[in-house]
This record gives C-alpha cells, sequence and structure tokens, in this order.
C-alpha cells in the first residue's frame, strides 16, 4: 500500500482578508447580549418563583411548609356551610382540615373541645391556596406564609390574616357562613 502525502490547509497571510464568522456588527452583538440576558433573567425567575411544587419546604429555604391538609365533607345551603366531624381529623383538638365547597375552600381547625375555626383558603399574598398544616399553623407551599389557626400571620411574605368566619357547633356538626 503505498503512502501519500498529507494535504495540509495553506496559511493565510495577513494581507489577506478573512471572512467574518459571525455577524461583528454593533446591532447584532447588542441583540445576543440582551437575548442572553433576558433568558438568565427568566431561568432565575422561574427557580425562585416557587409555583407550589411538591416540596415541603419553601422555595426560599424559610422551613418547613408542613404536609397537605386531609378533606372534611361540606354541605352547602345558601350560604350556609355545615360540616360533619365523625369520620374527619376534627375530631380531636387540634385537628384540622380543608372543606371544599362550592361557595370556595374553606380551613377548619378544632381549637378546644367544642370550638373551632373556620378561615379562608386564600393565602393574602398573592391569592394562592393555602394547603397544608405544620401540626399548628397552616401553610401556603407557594411562598412559605404560615397562618395560626386563628388566621393571624405567623410568618411572612404575606401581612394580612385570613378571613375568618364566626363557627358553631351542635350535634356533632360545625356551622359557619360566609
Amino acid at each position: 500500500m503505498p503512502i501519500t502525502a498529507l494535504s495540509l490547509p495553506r496559511s493565510v497571510s495577513l494581507s489577506e482578508t478573512v471572512p467574518p464568522l459571525v455577524d461583528p456588527s454593533r446591532r447584532s452583538f447588542c441583540t445576543q447580549g440582551c437575548l442572553s440576558a433576558a433568558a438568565v433573567a427568566l431561568a432565575s425567575l422561574s427557580s425562585g418563583c416557587g409555583g407550589g411544587g411538591s416540596d415541603s419546604t419553601s422555595p426560599g429555604g424559610s422551613g418547613s411548609t408542613g404536609s397537605p391538609l386531609a378533606s372534611a365533607t361540606g354541605n352547602v345551603s345558601g350560604r350556609v356551610v355545615s360540616v360533619p366531624i365523625d369520620g374527619s381529623p376534627l375530631t380531636t383538638v387540634g385537628g384540622a382540615a380543608v372543606v371544599r365547597t362550592s361557595l370556595g375552600n374553606y380551613l377548619l381547625a378544632r381549637t378546644g373541645q367544642d370550638t373551632f375555626t373556620a378561615l379562608t383558603a386564600v393565602c393574602t399574598h398573592e391569592a394562592n391556596q393555602v394547603s397544608n398544616f405544620t401540626g399548628s399553623q397552616f401553610a401556603c407551599t407557594f411562598h412559605g406564609s404560615l397562618y395560626t389557626t386563628s388566621g393571624s400571620v405567623a410568618r411572612g411574605p404575606a401581612t394580612r390574616p385570613l378571613t375568618s368566619y364566626p363557627t358553631t357547633f351542635a350535634g356533632n356538626t360545625v356551622t359557619f357562613s360566609v
């Protein structure tokens, strides 16, 4: 088998013009720079915003947002919600549940033998659903706000309390009007 010479590329002299690999115009450079900056900004916003993922800590790492609340059945008649507590997490003091109704979602907590609190399940920070419970506080998983069982803000970013509704308890049924 004969050996053949390899053909090497010829060298370019400094006086020759070499075609550019990319458009060197200022407009092109600025356009590419802006597109790159926008991509980086969008990536950092989407990872820092949370979005209610299944992670049990808030996106900023500011602590636990508890576990998803169990549901309790709510019956609606006009603007009155009735919740039978038998067989629900509300049978014991300290229990809490989310009540999903045609009027909206509500948080219900048993604070004493015959006392309950009913709250809206809409976070006052950015109107996301409050859907978790830490054992003593309701939690919004979107940005980590925590609320006491009376609806007060325990940890922000929320600054306003949850709307509360007076409750009555009779015949193992909690009733509140919205």
